[in-house]
């Protein structure tokens, strides 16, 4: 026999992935993130469904974690790629710029200077 809607109505939590942001290193469900991803051409685009096929990374809705992350080239290491092209970059900071200016997202005190890149714990 079926079960349908049974998990609904007993109470169970349904399992929501979890991502790491790969500038600020702070977890958070993966749709509250925006996935990179690493084209077979070798460019990094902006995956809006989270389904598109190749090597992925995730990165906060803010812009200082996007600089932050191509000033640290962690997301070319993330997405095992040689060093951005000047039009994939540019691509990419245009995309920013429609993101939020970040005040303070940090849930907890662990966090990251962007200026000094100092890690506070």
């Amino acid at each position: 026999m079926a079960k349908t809607g049974d998990t609904q109505r007993s109470g169970r939590v349904k399992h929501v992935p979890q991502r790491t942001c790969v500038a600020c290193r702070r977890t958070d469900a993966k749709r509250g993130l925006i996935r990179l991803v690493r084209t077979a051409e070798g460019r990094v685009e902006v995956d809006s469904t989270g389904k598109r096929h190749g090597r992925g990374a995730y990165l906060c809705h803010t812009a200082a974690c996007w600089e932050l992350a191509m000033k640290r080239r962690t997301l070319e290491r993330a997405l095992r790629v040689e060093p951005l092209s000047a039009e994939n970059q540019r691509d990419l900071l245009a995309y920013i710029r429609g993101l939020p200016i970040a005040e303070d997202h940090r849930p907890d005190d662990h966090s990251v200077d962007v200026l000094s890149h100092d890690v506070r714990v």
